[in-house]
């Protein structure tokens, strides 16, 4: 076995480790502005409140492995935790075999608990979830469905089989449901650039209503949202009398020449129904103008917004079989039995959706 050291990453690796994950990652896996190195210190170096825990192993210079674990506030049972997210696991091909994975977990880990972190999650690969099981994390009780909304059925079932016969029954469909895609109230949405002031009120109101949710304040969002190198992202806000009542966080990208977008994130006030449908209505309609073939947002299937994205005309979509599927991972990170209790639950009442994950 080659001789191998793994430490802790230090700003003077950069270099290496961006090329180490271009080679083996095609890292990050979506558009954003600047290098890759942009997205590096974007992730790495400028993330507000703790910074990540990052392990790297060594071979003749050349980075071997790699782990690491941004902290994330999250809200659990009611009451704040700091938790933190497992991203960038990955082995050199030439490497693999030799524990190394495992090897720098457990530094993260370790690390994690000596920061006071008090537990570990992950949105994680068919790879990378074999990895973790074998380190003690579980499935969390919230199953996650993908729904989509087909915009322009005219190019979307010319690529499928069938389609021509498909395409008369969803049109219809989208005709009987074209009444929940107009907002009914102008003027509530718009895009911004920027969260207001009392973004936090709104965030802290609508996480009151869940089990398990990570804590959107607005230095986080403003990092993960508002920052071009870590991904091009678009906000809608929505306001009655003043006051910011909701929000939706899209993002647009290309696939095999056919244009999509995501709803990300969708956050709004639960006892004004009309505002998450109007938020789901301008993301639609922005669709529609920008020539998107299907809008999709990957949710809890329980979650209260998922009758919302039905009526507008989304429907569940299965992924395909190379396709990967969104699933959550955890383990608490010493004994602390209502974190570990979670697991024993029929289903937690979560709100995670794709922008929560280190998938985009």
């Amino acid at each position: 076995m080659p001789s191998i050291h793994s430490k802790p990453v230090d700003v003077r690796d950069r270099e290496e480790l961006v090329s180490f994950f271009e080679e083996v990652m095609s890292w990050p896996g979506f558009e954003h502005a600047g290098e890759t190195s942009d997205y590096w210190d974007w992730k790495y170096r400028r993330k507000p409140g703790l910074p990540p825990i990052d392990y790297a192993a060594w071979n003749e210079g050349s980075v071997a492995s790699h782990a690491s674990a941004t902290p994330v506030p999250l809200m659990i049972m009611g009451r704040p935790v700091t938790a933190g997210q497992l991203g960038d696991l990955y082995t050199h091909p030439r490497h693999r075999g030799n524990g190394l994975a495992e090897s720098l977990l457990n530094r993260v880990e370790e690390h994690a608990a000596a920061e006071g972190l008090e537990f570990l999650y992950a949105f994680p690969s068919e790879i990378g979830r074999m990895i973790i099981s074998n380190r003690g994390f579980r499935e969390l009780p919230v199953r996650f469905s993908q729904f989509q909304l087909i915009t322009d059925p005219a190019a979307f079932f010319d690529q499928v089989r069938l389609g021509s016969l498909k395409r008369p029954a969803y049109k219809a469909m989208l005709s009987l449901k074209s009444t929940y895609r107009r907002s009914h109230a102008p003027g509530m949405v718009r895009e911004v650039s920027e969260f207001p002031d009392d973004i936090e009120d709104m965030t802290r109101r609508f996480e009151a209503n869940f089990d398990i949710t990570l804590r959107h304040d607005r230095s986080y969002l403003e990092w993960r949202y508002a920052d071009p190198a870590g991904g091009f992202f678009r906000t809608l806000l929505a306001t009655i009398d003043g006051r910011t009542a909701g929000m939706a966080v899209v993002r647009t990208y290309n696939n095999d020449g056919t244009r999509y977008m995501d709803i990300i994130d969708l956050m709004a006030d639960l006892e004004r129904p009309k505002v998450a449908q109007a938020l789901v209505a301008k993301a639609v309609a922005m669709a529609e103008s920008e020539h998107v073939t299907g809008v999709q947002a990957w949710i809890p299937s329980d979650h209260p917004f998922v009758p919302t994205l039905q009526r507008t005309g989304f429907i569940p979509r299965t992924p395909l079989g190379h396709e990967r599927k969104l699933t959550m991972f955890g383990r608490p990170i010493g004994r602390d039995a209502e974190l570990s209790n979670i697991f024993q639950r029929r289903c937690l009442k979560a709100h995670i959706m794709l922008g929560d994950s280190d998938w985009v």
